[in-house]
């Protein structure tokens, strides 16, 4: 997998490429601190499977960055990775050929998730943001039934990782990835865990009922 990372920042570039070889060690990651930097590389033919970038660049208009990836790299899967939270300016982003958004200040669990996440070939849209593929209707089940560190269990538990796997993403033990999943399947009315990953991805209209 090739990554290109688009930021000016050298510890926002050097933080996003620890997360994500922490992850895998089967990645390329290529930086560039400035739009003309990324635009040798998006020129050169070689395809990036996911292209980071910030849209507030020293050289570009922030509302042209999206438009100018794009036509140098449609196939690849552009992330937004900004400060930003304009609607109106992330709507635009979105429009022009963004898929996925991911705000420098979301907390480092919402991080890891959504770095995992982007690594397996998914796009992410917070799912607190109008953004969100989900229907409000679903997403109020989800949270009338489970605390959000149950509904970051279940995010996982749909992509098929097991305890160890969820339990090291999160950073807590495999003991207490039990404890919470016997709190969900009580909560949600389930008794195993194929159960209540089908509760979940009906509920994020990924089945069909």
């Amino acid at each position: 997998m090739k990554i290109l990372i688009l930021d000016s920042q050298f510890l926002t570039r050097s933080g996003l490429i620890h997360l994500l070889t922490s992850y895998s060690d089967r990645i390329a990651i290529y930086e560039a601190d400035s739009f003309a930097v990324a635009q040798n590389y998006l020129s050169s033919g070689e395809h990036y499977d996911l292209i980071f970038t910030e849209l507030d660049l020293p050289d570009v208009d922030h509302r042209d960055v999206v438009q100018k990836i794009y036509q140098h790299g449609a196939d690849s899967h552009i992330v937004l990775f900004t400060w930003r939270q304009h609607s109106a300016d992330i709507r635009h982003a979105l429009v022009q050929g963004a898929r996925s958004y991911l705000c420098k200040g979301a907390v480092a669990e919402q991080m890891k998730l959504a770095i995992h996440g982007l690594l397996q070939g998914r796009e992410y849209l917070p799912e607190d943001t109008m953004y969100s593929s989900s229907s409000n209707s679903a997403r109020n089940d989800i949270e009338r039934h489970l605390s959000p560190r149950q509904q970051e269990i279940m995010q996982l538990l749909a992509q098929g990782l097991s305890n160890k796997e969820i339990a090291n993403i999160l950073g807590i033990t495999e003991g207490t990835i039990r404890v919470h999943l016997s709190a969900i399947f009580k909560a949600i009315k389930v008794s195993n865990r194929t159960e209540a990953t089908l509760w979940y991805l009906l509920r994020q209209n990924k089945l069909s009922a």
